[in-house]
């Protein structure tokens, strides 16, 4: 008996241990899943989303629809949901509420910009628009094939198409194309009757360009590509980390007066990078490597990354990025290198509002000087963002849109006073503020510099992980 209770004891004392090392090897890092997009995005619904394609000048222009799903019992927040309910006609069948959301780039799928879509949580006719822009993503051309392209396919095609984009598609390095032909056939695909344009980073100087050269200039009846191009439903646009002056925006990251961009960086660094530019050694492991950490500090500080913004990369038409924005991370020379619409910004006739991050490489000056040119408009810095402020300060972006969103479509004052009613949901994180056109951060230098060290660490070991840089397929980036 004494023989059996040993047995016993030393069965269960092995089934223990196996347990263990099931549990163990369940919680090891090796198994551990990257973030993803829907989980950083506070208070996100049942959502149903429409998908479809537009061929134009022979690429076909893959879109989806995102919409809260009748009869939705699964919100996150049911009280905030009711809240909600106000930035539309709930009782209507039909949507009242389009948001087109524009991605940075060029050439970078829209799967980053994902989290936005939670906006469409907010009232039943409420929906949020993303595409892919011709040229990347599941908007590719087709490359000596007929058949559709596929996600599985996509890079392979991708690859295969880029080196005849030049001659074979130049107007993928024409932002005329992206503003006043692509758009607006997809605007009339969809039969829009009232819009607001969401655009982040390259996506802004789309919609900039959208409403000065397009929808200014046809405000009356005319036929571009067999079709009636009448379109007065433009409610808003919403610009995020935005750029009017291509060269105001580099030369704001150098301004030793900023705390938070390339001129807070330790002298030696700068050194070096000036170094690396003026030989062009962009594709040195020294550049890549530097890159790869600095864009930890502005471009993206949810690291490592979620998944849409790794599918966005995975994307990536390198072709149209290089063509339209230069080889450099640093500096601009591609045919958006003389980009200037700063005196242009006058003729905005609808309101406008400018969204950036703390850490963003749009830097505070640059944002300002925009603001300055526009009639009507409003001004918020999120606290915790880098470029990606989507991303980075998920909950927040969607707050203060749906607020300026709702302001609009209700008919409210934009501007002047009311400015502090958009940004005191940002301002209430840490106390940063902004009063007009006044912004006050709170963080003292040193804690600052602490930031700065823990981000530097930080992009270290994920450099070394292999997840940074837009050239190695996936992770971070700058997207201009």
């Amino acid at each position: 008996m004494p023989s059996t209770t040993a047995a016993f004891a030393v069965k269960a004392l092995l089934c223990s241990l196996l347990l263990s090392l099931i549990n163990f090897a369940a919680a090891s890092p090796q198994q551990w899943k990257q973030w993803t997009c829907d989980e950083l995005t506070p208070n996100l619904c049942e959502l149903q989303v429409e998908s479809g394609s537009v061929t134009i000048k022979s690429i076909p222009v893959h879109y989806w629809r995102y919409t809260r799903k009748k009869n939705d019992d699964g919100n996150k927040n049911d009280d905030n949901q009711e809240s909600y309910q106000s930035m539309s006609n709930s009782n209507s069948s039909s949507i009242s509420n389009s948001i087109i959301a524009l991605q940075g780039g060029p050439g970078w799928p829209h799967s980053y910009l994902l989290p936005l879509k939670q906006l469409a949580c907010r009232g039943d006719t409420a929906e949020v628009i993303f595409y892919d822009q011709a040229g990347c993503g599941e908007s590719v051309p087709y490359a000596n094939t007929t058949a559709t392209v596929s996600n599985t396919s996509a890079d392979t095609t991708i690859n295969d198409a880029a080196s005849s984009v030049k001659d074979q598609y130049p107007h993928l390095l024409d932002p005329i194309y992206y503003s006043e032909i692509e758009l607006p056939t997809l605007i009339h695909h969809w039969k829009l009757q009232r819009y607001h344009v969401l655009g982040h980073s390259w996506g802004t100087i789309l919609a900039q360009l959208f409403a000065l050269n397009y929808v200014n200039k046809h405000n009356k009846n005319t036929t571009v590509e067999g079709f009636n191009t009448k379109e007065e439903g433009l409610q808003s646009l919403i610009l995020s980390g935005p750029i009017s002056n291509a060269q105001a925006y580099i030369s704001a990251q150098w301004n030793s007066a900023d705390q938070n961009n390339l001129a807070s960086l330790p002298p030696f660094v700068q050194h070096r990078i000036h170094a690396l530019e003026e030989s062009k050694a962009y594709d040195s492991m020294e550049y890549k490597a530097i890159d790869s950490v600095l864009s930890t500090f502005f471009t993206l500080r949810t690291a490592p990354p979620p998944d849409c913004f790794g599918d966005s990369a995975a994307g990536v038409n390198e072709e149209v990025y290089v063509g339209m924005q230069g080889a450099s991370e640093f500096t601009i020379s591609g045919v958006l290198g003389d980009l200037d619409l700063t005196s242009r910004l006058p003729e905005l006739s609808v309101p406008v509002l400018l969204t950036h991050g703390k850490y963003d490489t749009m830097r505070p000056s640059t944002v300002k000087a925009i603001q300055d040119q526009i009639p009507i408009s409003e001004r918020v810095m999120f606290p915790h963002s880098g470029h990606v402020s989507m991303i980075d300060d998920a909950g927040l972006m969607n707050d203060v849109v749906a607020s300026f969103i709702h302001r609009v479509e209700e008919g409210v004052e934009i501007g002047g006073m009311n400015e502090g009613e958009t940004t005191k949901a940002a301002a209430a994180a840490d106390g940063t503020v902004e009063e007009g056109d006044a912004v006050k951060d709170s963080p003292s230098h040193s804690w600052t510099w602490i930031k700065v060290v823990t981000a530097f660490l930080a992009g270290l070991v994920i450099g070394e992980l292999k997840i940074g840089r837009r050239r190695n397929g996936y992770g971070y980036t700058s997207i201009v």
